[in-house]
């Protein structure tokens, strides 16, 4: 990942009238927003940087560039839900005459987001917003198939996919990746336990004594697992990516399941061949009632799983999941496990949760179920700015994709700049090692 900013911004002003008829009437909203780079960047106001709006429900957009005070001005603004989009590139050379020491990337790609901002009479009035620094990394999240295909026509939930992309020019073994499915919180309900955000407040977690910050320095496991290998079993080459599979059949074609029935599909332009997978999750050797669809395919190496959610490799299919890669050194069962905070009685069938160091982490994709129908974060600003969904939710077909950013030879290079708003489109149909454009 390249470098990257959050922006946490709200400064509105409202003006409200009434009609001839004392009716009250929602008058335009000017907002001024101010962008400032966070302390260790020199907490200085943020010039150039675009920030655009897009409105939720009508999709319109404004977008405007912040002066040498950092202050951007929109003024009329239909009132509603926006989320919120800050963008400032730097080339080199720009980047040492603003910050005063030279980098070794081409480019720096400040960005943040503020997402699901509510623009009426209510909101609150912040002068300024920090700009927080992101994650860098060579291996992206390039595609996540999560929403599977249709339960009659399709493959339903059994067809799901995850691929990750060397997106450097040099070649990297990805033997003991880590892949993990973030938990928290999956309503907008609140509790005594949630964190002004919404999420979960796992400072409150019985016997937590985490060093440093329990919410913003660390994710926690709703699932976990790890490619196989010893270091240098499986090279992967830039520009080329792994497929890991729920189950790694051609589900356009029938197949036999572990209880001896034929799974077929109807329509098979619906679903996906992952026969070809680099890697698949089976889970029947370690837990007692796996799918029926949990077939191992002896052509294809087995993920180790660390932390298995149901029975088997399951994706949220509506898109509350959101999803991270990180490697450690050590034994990840030496870290500690904490139960969510809204468990008070720990026995020893509490279902406890890996608490995984953030600063292990290589990428992460925050998933949504819809603008409208937003879920409280799950990934830090620092580590997804925003987050991405697929308009056709469950059993679409649809996966979300990394955008190219440019190529050079046969090599493409993903766009990635911490934001999966700017970074993720969406494909009509999953393609496994397939490109958005």
């Amino acid at each position: 990942m390249k470098k990257s900013l959050l922006l946490l911004l709200t400064v509105i002003t409202l003006f409200s009238a009434c009609n001839q008829d004392d009716e009250p009437i929602v008058q335009p909203i000017d907002l001024t927003i101010q962008v400032m780079v966070d302390e260790s960047f020199g907490g200085d106001p943020m010039a150039n940087a675009e920030v655009k709006l897009t409105n939720v429900t009508s999709t319109q957009t404004f977008s405007a560039i912040s002066d040498v005070d950092g202050f951007v001005e929109f003024e009329a603004l239909p009132s509603g839900t926006y989320d919120v989009v800050a963008t400032r590139t730097f080339n080199q050379e720009e980047f040492s005459s603003t910050f005063g020491y030279s980098i070794e990337e081409e480019e720096v790609v400040f960005n943040a987001s503020s997402p699901a901002l509510v623009v009426n009479a209510q909101t609150s009035m912040p002068a300024m917003m920090t700009l927080e620094v992101g994650k860098v990394g060579d291996l992206l999240i390039k595609q996540v198939y999560f929403a599977g295909s249709n339960t009659r026509e399709g493959a339903s939930f059994r067809d799901q996919f995850i691929e990750i992309y060397n997106n450097s020019n040099e070649t990297i073994f990805v033997d003991g990746l880590y892949v993990m499915g973030a938990y928290g919180k999956n309503s907008t309900r609140e509790s005594d336990y949630d964190q002004p955000n919404g999420q979960y407040d796992w400072s409150q977690s019985v016997g937590m004594s985490a060093d440093g910050d329990p919410n913003n320095d660390y994710f926690y496991t709703r699932w976990l697992y790890q490619v196989p290998g010893d270091g240098d079993d499986y090279p992967l080459e830039p520009g080329e990516s792994i497929v890991i599979a729920q189950s790694a059949q051609n589900h356009k074609a029938p197949f036999t399941d572990t209880e001896g029935e034929t799974i077929s599909v109807q329509n098979p332009a619906l679903t996906v061949d992952l026969s070809g997978a680099e890697f698949e999750v089976y889970v029947a050797d370690v837990i007692s009632n796996p799918m029926p669809s949990d077939i191992d395919n002896p052509g294809v190496p087995n993920m180790i799983a660390h932390y298995i959610f149901g029975r088997d490799f399951l994706l949220d299919n509506p898109g509350r999941d959101s999803y991270l890669i990180f490697r450690m050194d050590g034994d990840i069962n030496d870290l500690p496990t904490y139960a969510d905070p809204t468990d008070r009685e720990i026995t020893s069938e509490t279902d406890v949760k890996i608490q995984v160091p953030k600063e292990y982490i290589i990428d992460g994709v925050e998933i949504q179920r819809a603008p409208t129908n937003l879920l409280p974060k799950k990934l830090t600003n620092d580590v997804d700015a925003s987050y991405t969904y697929v308009p056709g939710g469950s059993f679409s077909s649809q996966s979300v994709i990394r955008k190219t950013a440019s190529q050079v030879g046969d090599r493409v290079i993903l766009k990635d700049t911490n934001n999966s708003s700017e970074d993720f489109t969406y494909l009509e149909m999953a393609a496994p090692k397939g490109f958005a454009n």
